[in-house]
């Protein structure tokens, strides 16, 4: 028998080993940067060809929106809307792609007072805004508040949401 350089049982580890290599978080390209995942989930997906499908071609203030970092040059923002009524008061749901990706912006009007949550289709709240009637946009520093108005809001969407 021959002795070989490069054994049989080593070649057939590596070739079983390989595959396990793709399911790694880096990337070949930058094997040290970080892993950020993709942020469209299930709902988020849904919520967009339900606003798509269901939705209405609105122009809306940008005085919220640019609080909020979503800006259109100061020009009105195109949104798909979709408003519905809860048992504690009018709910409305935005669509928004200024930035060229799809993002939600919640609203509901409390008394003479509108409270606005930016989120992303994965539902995180980015930035909330609270808009009187007759006054300026202010961004809600409160967060406590601000995470369980949205939570309510994003509830509000879950339950109305087809195809739970």
């Amino acid at each position: 028998m021959t002795k070989r350089n490069f054994p049989r049982r080593r070649l057939l580890g590596v070739v079983l080993a390989l595959p396990l290599g793709a399911c790694s978080k880096t990337s070949w390209n930058n094997p040290f940067g970080s892993y950020k995942p993709f942020t469209l989930t299930e709902r988020g997906d849904r919520m967009v060809r339900w606003l798509h499908n269901d939705g209405h071609d609105v122009m809306m203030a940008p005085e919220a929106f640019a609080v909020m970092g979503l800006s259109n040059g100061g020009r009105d923002i195109p949104v798909m809307q979709m408003a519905k009524d809860g048992r504690d008061g009018r709910y409305v749901i935005s669509l928004v792609n200024v930035r060229k990706i799809h993002e939600f912006v919640m609203h509901r009007r409390q008394g003479d007072v509108l409270t606005f949550h930016h989120c992303d289709t994965a539902f995180v709240r980015q930035s909330s805004v609270r808009y009187p009637r007759n006054g300026k946009p202010t961004l809600i520093l409160d967060t406590a508040f601000a995470e369980a108005d949205f939570r309510q809001q994003r509830a509000f969407w879950f339950a109305e949401m087809p195809g739970r």
